[in-house]
Formats: C-alpha cells, sequence, structure tokens
C-alpha cells in the first residue's frame, strides 16, 4: 500500500538534511514525500528544490506561509498515497519507523495507528511516556474504552493518547475529511484538533508502544513555538473543539476530557512563563504592564486578589500599594486617596465590569491622575467554569 509523507517546511535549513535523509532511508519503500515550503526565507526552499532534482520520490509544493496547518492540507491534497503521514522539519524518524507502523496497517487494515516519541535536547534523549492506552481498537468491540479516555485518562491523570500527528499513519479518506474542517484560525493545538475527531470518525485504531520518532526540543519549532499570546490561542482551540465535540454522544464525557486535558498544559505553561499556581482564576494584564515598573492595584476582590497573588509570586513587577474603597489596613489594602503617597509608574484597575472601571478611572482623573497612567482590560479568565 502506498504511504504518503507529509513535510511542513518553514526557515528549517540547519536541519531538514537530517529530516529528510531520514525519510528517505526508510525501510518501507512504497512511498511518495510531499515537501510543502511554507513561505521559507532562509534558503529552506532551494534546499526542497534540490532534493525534488535528486529523487524522483520527492515532490515539492512551494507557497505563501500559510502555517503549519495549512501546509498539511496542501499536502493532502496533492498526495496519492492509501495512507497519510507526517514528520516535521525540525525532526528525524528512524529508518524502520514506517516499516512498523504500516506493518500492522497491512495486517490489521486499521484506520489510524500510532506510536510513541523520543524527546531530543541537545545531547539528552528520553522515550516520552504521556498515553496509558495501547493495543487494538475496534467500533462494536472496544473502541467507546479508547474514546472515554483518549483526550484525558481519569484514573493516571494524563492522556490517553497523545495527539501529535508525527508519529502516526492515518487513513488518507479519513484525514482528508477530518483537516479539511479545521478552523484555519487555530493556531495551538492543531494536531489535536486533527487527532482526537479522527478517533471519533475511525472504525479501527492500534496504539503501540514503540518511540521511534525523533522530536527535537528547540526554539523555533514550526509547530510548537509558544507565544506570549498562547492562552487566547488555547481558548480558541477549546471553542473550536466545543463545537466539533457537541456532535458526539456524552456517553463518552468528550467535554470534561477536554477540560482536563487543556489543563494538563495550560497550568505547566503558566508555571513556566510567569510562576502561577493552580487556582487563579484570572490573568493579571501583562500586555499592557511593562516588566519591572511599579504599580498601584486598585481593587481587592477576586480579580484583585487573583493578580495581587501572581505578581507576588513571580515579581513580575512590583506593587508600591493594594486599593480599594473597601479598605482593610490589617491585611494592606488601603484606602485610594492615599495614592498619591507612592512612586509609581501605572495604576491597574482590578476589576471584572468595565461601567465599573469606567467609574473609577473618572474619579482618579478628578484627584489629578493622568488618564494615560491608570490602565484597565477586560480580565481574561483563566478557569471559567473550567474543571
Amino acid at each position: 500500500m502506498r504511504l504518503s509523507i507529509i513535510v511542513p517546511v518553514y526557515n528549517s535549513k540547519q536541519y531538514m538534511k537530517q529530516c529528510i535523509d531520514s525519510i528517505l532511508n526508510q525501510n518501507y519503500i512504497d512511498t511518495e514525500i510531499i515537501i510543502v515550503d511554507d513561505g521559507s526565507e532562509d534558503g529552506s526552499s532551494e534546499i526542497c528544490d534540490i532534493y525534488q532534482k535528486a529523487d524522483s520520490r520527492v515532490k515539492v509544493l512551494h507557497q505563501k506561509n500559510r502555517g503549519c496547518l495549512y501546509a498539511r492540507l496542501s499536502g493532502l491534497q496533492k498526495s496519492n498515497g492509501d495512507y497519510i503521514g507526517f514528520v516535521d522539519s525540525d525532526d528525524w524518524i528512524a529508518p524502520d519507523m514506517y516499516q512498523i507502523l504500516m506493518s500492522v496497517i497491512e495486517k490489521n487494515r486499521c484506520d489510524i495507528v500510532s506510536m510513541g516519541y523520543t524527546v531530543v535536547c541537545g545531547k539528552e534523549e528520553r522515550q516520552e511516556d504521556d498515553s496509558t492506552l495501547f493495543g487494538y481498537y475496534e467500533k462494536g468491540r472496544n473502541m467507546d474504552t479508547l474514546l472515554s479516555s483518549m483526550m484525558y485518562d481519569s484514573k493516571e491523570e494524563k492522556r490517553g493518547v497523545h495527539p501529535s500527528l508525527c508519529s502516526k499513519v492515518f487513513k488518507r479518506e479519513l484525514i482528508m475529511d477530518v483537516i479539511s474542517e479545521v478552523d484555519g484560525n487555530i493556531s495551538m493545538g492543531e494536531d489535536a484538533a486533527v487527532f482526537y475527531p479522527c478517533c471519533l470518525k475511525a472504525k479501527s485504531i492500534y496504539v503501540m508502544k514503540e518511540y521511534k520518532y525523533y522530536y527535537r526540543v528547540h526554539n523555533e519549532s514550526m509547530c510548537r513555538t509558544l507565544k506570549f499570546d498562547t492562552i487566547v490561542n488555547i481558548f480558541s482551540f477549546y471553542q473550536y473543539m466545543e463545537k466539533i465535540l457537541g456532535k458526539y454522544e456524552e456517553k463518552y464525557h468528550l467535554h470534561k476530557q477536554l477540560k482536563k486535558y487543556l489543563w494538563s498544559f495550560v497550568n505547566p505553561w503558566l508555571k513556566q512563563m510567569f510562576d502561577l499556581q493552580v487556582g487563579l482564576s484570572y490573568l493579571f494584564p501583562y500586555a499592557i504592564v511593562d516588566r519591572g515598573v511599579n504599580i498601584v492595584l486598585y481593587g481587592s476582590g477576586e480579580v484583585g486578589r487573583a493578580y495581587f497573588k501572581q505578581i507576588i509570586g513571580n515579581h513580575y513587577c512590583n506593587i508600591v500599594a493594594w486599593v480599594d474603597k473597601k479598605a482593610d489596613e490589617d491585611i494592606g489594602i488601603l484606602y485610594p486617596e492615599r495614592i498619591p503617597e507612592f512612586q509609581y509608574n501605572k495604576i491597574v484597575i482590578a476589576v471584572a465590569d468595565d461601567k465599573v472601571a469606567s467609574e473609577i478611572i473618572d474619579e482618579l482623573s478628578a484627584f489629578g491622575i493622568d488618564r494615560m497612567n491608570i490602565l484597565w482590560v477586560e480580565p481574561q479568565a483563566m478557569l471559567p467554569n473550567f474543571l
């Protein structure tokens, strides 16, 4: 059976040779390799063309930069294989990876075959043990077991099956049907937005304990780079998945799985970026407050307490005064009239209601405080009825 391997490329000149060579050297030979150059500007495009001229199995598509999801879709549309695999251009694969995956396909005629992956960070390698479900699953037999825990296995408190598309093989018709419907605005969670809906439509799935895909950890990864607006991107993914999962029976607890799945990686990201702890309900407005400045925090309700706890914990900026009309000087919350006693750069209004915020800004302005130094944005809820 013919296998199409799709490789999205964006400014990965440094890693491309190892990646493409590892695919060309596969033991499984009935393959075509579709390299999608997603508007590279570092010389990657020329490397793609060199490989196309050197090996008849290689096809190259050049397109304007649209992101990893669209690059994969473009490759799919040009593919001729019965089954589809993906490799990111900064990673590489063991010589027998597709031989192992396709042998399961040939034996069981599965719609999806999945294996694990090996994380490579510098000279260190580790097999990523982040799945709990292994074996053969088939509709009408035991598929409900997988679908009920694929995003989050509550017993083990981690993912049932990891969603990376790159260590898997999919039946072409199945993944084409799913990926064509994915919201192109999703910039984080693209793999999960494709893989888990594929599972819901698949007739059979095989998950194995093999680790033949080598995932390179570095700052420039095409499909995995973290950005400051990660929280916003995560909620875009959440909204899309809520819509997709709403089409299926609640017996799989899909919505609950989704929430648990999201929090399993939102929490580590928050810890990494801002040293935040589980349980905070609102995200401090880091985007509008410069690191290291002195601020007056106005508001001691739920929003104010969440902001205060974050900043005290991560020292992103300096709270020189915490004020509220409901002052409690025993715990350090002062009346707003005392603001002029302090040296500060900005006043951060920590209230949820825009009308209340507007009233506070008007009152502070009446005290002679420059409106340019008063900041308020609608608080971003981190866990809105989430868990």
